[in-house]
């Protein structure tokens, strides 16, 4: 099964960016599930107030949704988020642990899993909008968004050429032309990536 995720700090456009490219890779006639973000599930506070047991639900989730996408028999599965973003946010608060930094191990090792990442940065432009979930505070946003960058730089001084990682900003997922081109940038990464496997 190939694995793409979509990551970065909250209300930069993720969730928007998996279903243009799930509906892109539906008319495409591949059958591809959309993973849906797992911290929206997590019976433990989240945002500011995250506890260890936040981070290992979420991480745990996420990975076993991933899985059963696979035993499922899906082509294409598009996560939003990975196991990778949830440790960020309880390193943030300062309320990590010895097994979320052992999940944070787990999650590095995971990010060879995937076909292809999608980091997404939140445009100055595009403002938060409150959903219920979603933190609004534009400083822990931004701070935040600091955490995730330096997460895909060790991804990449970790796993080099072996991981495909694709940057772009919220606003190019807000414009038409913008929007294509960068699927159509992700796509063509993809189809010369392999399918993804953890043996």
């Amino acid at each position: 099964m190939l694995k793409m995720c979509v990551l970065g700090t909250h209300g930069s456009a993720k969730t928007s960016l998996v279903y243009k490219l799930a509906a892109f890779y539906k008319m495409k006639g591949i059958n591809v599930t959309v993973i849906h973000e797992t911290a929206r599930k997590s019976p433990f506070p989240l945002n500011t107030n995250v506890i260890p047991q936040t981070t290992i639900h979420v991480m745990s989730l996420q990975i076993q949704k991933e899985l059963e996408a696979e035993a499922q028999g899906f082509e294409l599965a598009i996560s939003d988020r990975s196991p990778g973003d949830a440790p960020i946010y309880i390193h943030h608060s300062g309320k990590g642990n010895e097994l979320t930094e052992k999940m944070e191990e787990l999650a590095m090792l995971w990010t060879k899993t995937y076909s292809v990442m999608v980091y997404l940065e939140p445009s100055e432009d595009i403002e938060l909008i409150g959903d219920g979930i979603r933190a609004e505070d534009k400083d822990y946003q931004l701070a935040i968004r600091d955490d995730f960058r330096v997460l895909i730089n060790n991804i990449k001084r970790l796993h080099g050429n072996d991981v495909n990682i694709v940057e772009a900003e919220s606003s190019q997922i807000f414009d038409n032309i913008e929007c294509s081109r960068l699927i159509t940038k992700i796509d063509e990464v993809l189809e010369k990536t392999e399918v993804s496997s953890i043996s």
